[in-house]
């Protein structure tokens, strides 16, 4: 897990309605901070991406097995290596080396063809010695239709007959776009001056499925959380697309709560919420997880996000009424902090840039609702049970090399645990007055490998921050 600094905002919440202008006006938002970068990277499918744009009228994607990093990772996990490639396949690799290891390419141009014109062709090339058909056909048609995304950000940020011409009510700005189907190369035509920015996202992903373009639109992003552009979520899950997500702590009390006994001990810390996951679940079944999290929407600001979630998860919508009104994070009736920090997870089936929050949840005003066929349990936990049971799991994981929930680590007698964490929890049963027959003992808690991740990253910031917690 990689934890990286917060960055200001830029995403609009009103992602439903957004016009081509609000996207790539003088404003700026979504794409359009992308147009200052030339080389970055991101991940999909079993690939490191390399986007570089060298000219102002052309993007290029390369492609790089994540498997090429594995010997300078000594047979890391697949989150790890994954990470170590979106780390490297931009900055720190030699170029005579990438280059050999680059094995499919997208090259995106643009030029105008006439007064209100633009033509964007985006052309698919692999190595002579690779396998054409080895590289997902579907999954280039998928990035190239990003790739026009930026290049739309292009031509409307970069060239201002264009930027004038989108806005005149009467003229219309033509796109010629020629990019993979399925099968073969195909053309479509899109007015930009009569549609709102999703619906032209929908118009590019029709042809290759008329029912995902209409779910909901998520956003995929590079190694420094950039909007690259908006896909149908489904294409995030199918190809494990680098995209963005929130994750946040709900406590009893503030996190920046410093005015508390100097004891030196946990006991005037905040209690967590925790919950464990329904045995129905298709994912994870039967896990906990000490944070709410979420997927963003394609232009939704990260704390709207937040707020969005931890109103649907857990019932708590003060921080949401406090932002339809007008409010923001600053104002002093919300519960919800400002961004704290974000770090990159990867994992076989997720890849994501988390901002991350804290709830303060008024214990005496609001009550927590969760839905039945969502949650099984859920309670406040004090935060050094947290610690160490958190720890706990992660030293499970390890000591199995797998991910907990597959059925490969039922057996209660053969669980591996750490003799030094087990006796903090004996200490901390003693200090709660819990029996020791608990029925879920806290020491057995699995949780989902998401949070753990993200977990990690959370006490790297907390270590850092003396006045936290």
């Amino acid at each position: 897990c990689e934890a990286v600094s917060p960055s200001p905002p830029s995403h609009s919440r009103c992602h439903r309605q957004r016009s081509l202008s609000s996207i790539f006006g003088s404003d700026g938002a979504a794409i359009k901070e992308l147009a200052s970068s030339t080389m970055t990277s991101s991940l999909a499918d079993e690939y490191a991406i390399r986007t570089q744009s060298d000219r102002s009228n052309e993007l290029r994607w390369d492609f790089i097995p994540i498997n090429n990093f594995a010997e300078k990772q000594n047979n890391a996990g697949v989150g790890t290596l994954a990470l170590k490639a979106l780390e490297s396949c931009g900055h720190h690799i030699a170029q005579q080396e990438r280059d050999t290891m680059i094995t499919h390419s997208l090259q995106c141009e643009w030029s105008k063809s006439s007064a209100n014109v633009w033509s964007i062709n985006v052309d698919r090339t692999t190595k002579e010695t690779d396998d054409d058909n080895d590289f997902p056909r579907e999954l280039d048609c998928v990035l190239s239709r990003i790739m026009v995304q930026y290049a739309l950000s292009k031509i409307t940020t970069t060239n201002p007959d264009s930027e004038e011409e989108t806005k005149k009510g009467d003229d219309e700005i033509l796109l010629h776009v020629t990019l993979p189907l399925p099968e073969g190369l195909g053309c479509q035509q899109i007015s930009l001056s009569h549609e709102n920015y999703d619906d032209y996202v929908r118009h590019l992903f029709t042809p290759l499925n008329s029912e995902y373009a209409q779910m909901e639109l998520v956003d995929m992003v590079n190694n420094n959380g950039d909007v690259l552009g908006s896909l149908p979520r489904p294409y995030v899950h199918t190809f494990n697309i680098l995209h963005r997500g929130i994750g946040m702590i709900v406590t009893n009390k503030s996190i920046f709560d410093t005015n508390s006994s100097n004891s030196g001990g946990k006991s005037s810390t905040p209690d967590v919420y925790v919950h464990q996951r329904t045995s129905t679940k298709r994912v994870f079944p039967s896990l906990y997880d000490m944070f709410v999290g979420g997927v963003s929407a394609s232009g939704e600001d990260a704390t709207w996000t937040a707020a969005r979630e931890v109103a649907e998860e857990l019932g708590l919508k003060r921080a949401l009424r406090v932002l339809e009104q007008g409010g923001d994070n600053n104002s002093l009736d919300n519960p919800l902090s400002n961004e704290l920090f974000q770090c990159t997870i990867c994992t076989s089936y997720n890849r994501c840039v988390v901002s991350m929050f804290a709830y303060t949840c008024d214990t005496s005003s609001e009550t927590i609702q969760w839905q039945e066929e969502e949650v099984a349990w859920g309670g406040w936990v004090p935060y050094d049970v947290v610690e160490v049971a958190g720890k706990l799991s992660i030293d499970r994981l390890k000591e199995k090399e797998v991910w907990p929930g597959t059925g490969e680590d039922d057996n209660e007698d053969e669980r591996v645990t750490n003799d030094e964490s087990e006796a903090k929890m004996k200490d901390l049963k003693s200090k709660y007055n819990i029996d020791e027959q608990q029925e879920q003992p806290w020491e057995s808690w699995d949780f989902v490998p998401d949070g753990l991740l993200v977990w990690v990253a959370w006490l790297k910031w907390v270590e850092g921050n003396a006045d936290i917690l």
